[in-house]
């Protein structure tokens, strides 16, 4: 199995796509970085930004917290979906999967192979994006604490050193980064479902962002809260509010709940699917 996984994450490591990738998770995060540099020195401006990003300046550690609340809504969901959904999709639009299942391993063990494959590159995507905003943080804004000031009628303000705000970090990217769980378990699915990667990756990312829309309509209610989207920024209240919320708890138990019933989807019909590519 480790030599299985060996081979799969050297493929998928090694392809143009995913050096592009890299590249942009590392290119976007410092430009973002520049560009908050560049709205702070504007002193004619009457504003700072908006949430983290109107905090960001203050030091670099809070850097990688803004960049993650606006990268986690479409481009780390975008990117998460490809992976997760060219998994398989990839091998039989070229025509490679049946020479895959020749070797003495089982399609259950090849596909969870696969999907572990993807789940590794999907949480080393976005820990590059960290990383990139934080050595751009830091270059730029140095490592300080950070005071959030109170808001009238809601919470006073607050203080976090800076040992609290790259604890909050890691936290929030590693949350991040699980809340990707349930994308890869449909991605999974969808990549068995059909033979051409960009329908696996369309109805995948599609998914999410169906998700998403739905979730902002409040007449919805309570099933809202089952959305795989609905909990995903959960953490930013550990940075605006001073609190680890509740809702990061409830989302962990929604990504596993849609890991389960999906992954047992994906492997129940890999094993069963008559392989023609």
């Amino acid at each position: 199995m480790i030599a299985l996984i060996r081979t799969e994450f050297t493929k998928a490591a090694t392809r143009t796509r995913t050096l592009i990738i890299a590249l942009l998770l590392v290119g976007l995060p410092t430009l973002i970085v520049v560009a908050i540099n560049a709205r702070g020195d504007r002193p004619d401006r009457g504003d700072r930004g908006e949430g983290l990003f109107r905090l960001a300046k203050q030091s670099g550690l809070l850097v990688p917290a803004a960049v993650l609340s606006v990268t986690s809504g479409f481009l780390l969901i975008v990117i998460a979906g490809t992976l997760a959904a060219d998994s398989v999709a990839s091998d039989s639009s070229w025509g490679n999967l049946r020479y895959l299942l020749m070797r003495p391993v089982s399609r259950g063990r090849l596909l969870v192979a696969k999907a572990f494959v993807a789940g590794a590159l999907i949480w080393a995507a976005t820990i590059l994006v960290t990383i990139a905003a934080l050595i751009a943080g830091i270059i730029l804004f140095g490592v300080h604490g950070a005071t959030v000031p109170g808001v009238a009628g809601i919470a006073g303000g607050f203080h976090l050193s800076s040992g609290a705000l790259l604890l909050r970090v890691v936290i929030a990217t590693a949350y991040v980064a699980f809340g990707f769980t349930a994308l890869l378990a449909i991605g999974t699915l969808f990549s068995t479902l059909t033979d051409t990667a960009a329908s696996a990756i369309g109805a995948t990312v599609g998914v999410y962002i169906v998700s998403e829309i739905l979730d902002s309509i409040s007449q919805l209610g309570v099933a809202r809260y089952a959305f795989p989207t609905h909990y995903l920024s959960a953490w930013e209240t550990m940075f605006t509010q001073n609190t680890y919320s509740q809702d990061m708890v409830a989302g962990i138990v929604v990504q596993l709940v849609y890991a389960v019933v999906f992954g047992i989807a994906a492997v129940t019909y890999f094993q069963r699917k008559d392989i023609r590519s």
